[in-house]
């Protein structure tokens, strides 16, 4: 193993440690076992082999003797793993350790984690560690990390630039200095980039558009130039390599996903400037926390998923257990009766929203309420339904399930540290006066909020090592026991609930004041016994119903104003990550209007100046002095760029695309201004923001109606409905009788 050290004043040390990584191999008999380890197809990824004595599955308790494999080469686990797959029937060999990233398998083996302050000795061939530093820390220095940011510009023959088109200019920035790198021929350029990069010897590398085109763009040109192997990025003399930029398209939490294949530099890290950590608004501390917590290489950890962070934290603590970690997970759910899957196949409680405009209300939410189910009640595949303890007194509501008392699982043992963590930053954010120390406890904050939100998906989630439908299934019974419990208590001190969603209860009561529901909510977590957070008291707040039926109301779809001013938005378009800018740019100045008002009638009041505002941007529109900018549409697309056939928007500015040898992939986003709304012609419709030119003419009538169906959103609750905007923005007239009427 490579392991690159950076010294407190800034110099970088380069060690090796003999270390080989190792795949473990169970079956039913130890005679099948040895002939395996003398199998002239496994021999040659092999440097040896022993049997040794581990936990097999996550419910032993007992210990069996498996078959360690130790390896030639670090990673060629997986590799290795198949091999042992293919020469037996399915399931006679079971697998474990196989799909551990060799630096994630180092750092385990050696209780260590990126970003760690430690002594290093070497001694001959081995390194021996002395970690001075715990995952735990909270005050922990991250040492001192030089960065740059590479840019490429390419000499395009067209609107999109292409592999095959040469380079223009190269620019490197740096605190210090900017370096140009624009004369000479390609070969040059390159020359001057590796030069350039070797003497500002930079740890971070921000590269701009770096895994989605830059990085292969460079390979392609030193290929083409015949210089491939002087393409070197890395501290080490490792030159970049060729590798298929079309990256992958996987479906998760929902929705479409798409990974773009990156390129590794060794001695240093390649971020993607546009997209260098899964956490969005975590930031470098975030991710520094992350890779630290999860145990997980900074290249790794800044492009994975939040689920692969999560079962990393979960390695590290069955590792340290001495269980192995199954290479294909294999355990089935158990089998149920109608009845239990009638009371136990259901998520969390749900009060729906009382639709309109409520004052004096109350926001209570539990803090990280599933992940502290799972550490409070001991949710794990090995403690739910355990077989040791049939009679145990913890049982899940409803369903009956008995839990494990004799061991904590591996699932609240992971997440127990991220949920401490997670508050004492909140904790210390709140304390603390310095914005520097706010911004970097805040990013923290986000970074861990990321896990937690994704462990109890990954409880059922198909490729979870230590995950059980049965597990998710205790989660939400509970859940929905302590929200009823919670309303309960609410309604003895004589609160009503006027919305409650999983977690969060929103209350109100004649004349209630802020005493009592701070009382309250100092009562339920008495009561409860997990901790519960009281947001504040609403001015006002609107609850919205869904476009199509005015009677069903959304649950997550609301906006209102605490008592300090601050203003709380979910699920309106300007929350949305696909509203188009101009959209939102109006809901928040009519918002910021409203935010003023004391009551839902103060709103009222200013209602004829929400009007204006949206007039105002109707004019803007009509007069073409929206800048194109503020009129693109960004769309995921859910499918290939071939496999479009219609002639919706988001598929003509895909096809526009493709023609101009940019072929989209599911997972990742189109962006076009709306042209011709009505054409049923590709290129008349839409025009993809890569193809843009000053002199493309916008559909307004088609932007006025999205300006319109926004906005209403936010003025529906006040009395104006979305025809009756259209009326008034047409007529350019506005009788506040008729707001009085509607109410």
């Amino acid at each position: 193993m490579v392991v690159w050290i950076k010294k407190a004043d800034g110099g970088t040390v380069r060690l090796t440690d003999k270390w080989n990584n190792a795949i473990y191999v169970s079956a039913d008999s130890k005679t099948s076992l040895e002939w395996l380890s003398r199998h002239n197809k496994v021999q040659p990824y092999i440097d040896s082999t022993c049997f040794v004595r581990k936990r097999e599955h996550v419910s032993d308790y007992e210990e069996r003797e498996v078959l360690k494999l130790v390896l030639r080469r670090a990673d060629e686990a997986e590799r290795l793993a198949k091999v042992v797959e293919g020469l037996a029937d399915f399931g006679e060999y079971r697998i474990y350790n196989a799909d551990l990233l060799s630096a994630q398998a180092y750092f385990i083996d050696k209780d260590l984690f990126a970003l760690a302050k430690v002594r290093a000795q070497k001694e001959g061939e081995i390194i021996h560690w002395e970690l001075l530093d715990s995952v735990q820390a909270e005050d922990y220095e991250v040492p001192p990390l030089k960065r740059v940011t590479l840019r490429v510009e390419v000499n395009a023959a067209k609107a999109i630039p292409k592999f095959s088109d040469p380079i223009k200019k190269i620019t490197i920035f740096s605190d210090e200095r900017t370096i140009e790198i624009g004369e000479g021929d390609e070969r040059e350029k390159i020359l001057a980039l590796v030069n350039s990069i070797r003497e500002v010897d930079a740890d971070i590398i921000f590269i701009e558009k770096g895994d989605t085109f830059t990085t292969h763009y460079l390979v392609e040109r030193a290929y083409v130039n015949k210089m491939l192997n002087k393409l070197v990025l890395s501290r080490d003399l490792i030159p970049l390599w060729r590798l298929d930029p079309k990256g992958t398209s996987y479906f998760a939490y929902g929705r479409i996903l798409h990974t773009p294949t990156s390129h590794q530099l060794y001695g240093r890290i390649n971020f993607d400037a546009e997209n260098y950590f899964v956490f969005e608004e975590a930031g470098l501390d975030g991710l520094f926390e992350v890779a630290r917590i999860c145990r997980m290489p900074l290249h790794k950890g800044s492009r994975a998923s939040i689920g692969k962070c999560l079962s990393s934290v979960q390695f590290y603590v069955a590792s340290k257990q001495n269980l192995l970690i199954p290479w294909k997970p294999t355990r089935a759910e158990v089998p149920k009766t109608g009845k239990t899957l009638l009371l136990g196949d259901r998520g969390g409680f749900i009060f729906e929203p009382k639709i309109g405009v409520h004052e004096n209300v109350g926001e209570i939410d539990f803090t990280s309420l599933y992940p502290f189910i799972m550490v409070h009640f001991n949710i794990s595949a090995e403690t739910v339904l355990c077989r040791c303890c049939r009679d145990s007194k913890a049982r899940v509501p409803e369903v009956d399930y008995n839990i494990c008392q004799k061991r904590i699982g591996i699932v609240p043992k992971s997440l127990k540290l991220i949920l401490d963590k997670r508050i004492d930053y909140k904790n210390r954010k709140n304390q603390t006066e310095d914005p520097e120390l706010k911004r970097k406890y805040g990013s923290r904050v986000d970074a861990l909020k990321g896990i937690l939100v994704c462990s109890f998906g990954y409880l059922s989630y198909r490729n979870a090592k230590f995950g059980l439908i049965d597990c998710h299934i205790a989660v939400c019974a509970y859940a929905r026991r302590i929200l009823l419990e919670t309303a309960r208590i609410a309604e003895r001190r004589g609160f009503e609930v006027v919305h409650g969603i999983v977690d969060s209860l929103w209350i109100e009561k004649p004349r209630a004041k802020r005493d009592d529901f701070e009382d309250l909510s100092k009562e339920i977590e008495r009561e409860i016994g997990l901790p519960l957070s009281f947001e504040g008291i609403y001015r006002w707040v609107a609850f919205l119903p869904s476009r199509m039926h005015e009677d069903v109301p959304v649950l997550n779809r609301y906006f209102g104003v605490f008592e300090d001013g601050n203003m709380k938005l979910r699920g309106i378009e300007l929350r949305r990550s696909d509203t188009i800018k101009l959209v939102a740019d109006c809901q928040r100045e009519i918002l910021e209007t409203f935010s003023v008002a004391e009551d839902a009638e103060g709103v009222r009041k200013l209602i004829p100046g929400a009007i204006d505002v949206v007039k105002s941007y109707v004019d803007l529109i009509k007069q073409r002095k929206v800048p194109l900018n503020d009129l693109i549409i960004t769309n995921r697309l859910s499918k290939n760029f071939n496999e479009y056939t219609g002639t919706i928007s988001q598929a003509a500015a895909v096809k526009q695309l493709a023609e101009e040898g940019l072929e989209l992939m599911a997972g990742q986003s189109v962006s076009y201004i709306v042209t011709k709304f009505d054409s049923r012609d590709p290129k008349m419709k839409v025009r993809a923001v890569q193809l843009l030119d000053p002199s493309i003419r916008f559909d307004k009538d088609r932007y006025i109606e999205l300006l319109i169906r926004g906005v209403s959103a936010i003025l529906q609750p006040f009395g104006i409905a979305e025809e009756q905007l259209n009326d008034i923005v047409s007529s350019g007239s506005f009788q506040s009788s008729l707001l009085v009427d509607r109410t």
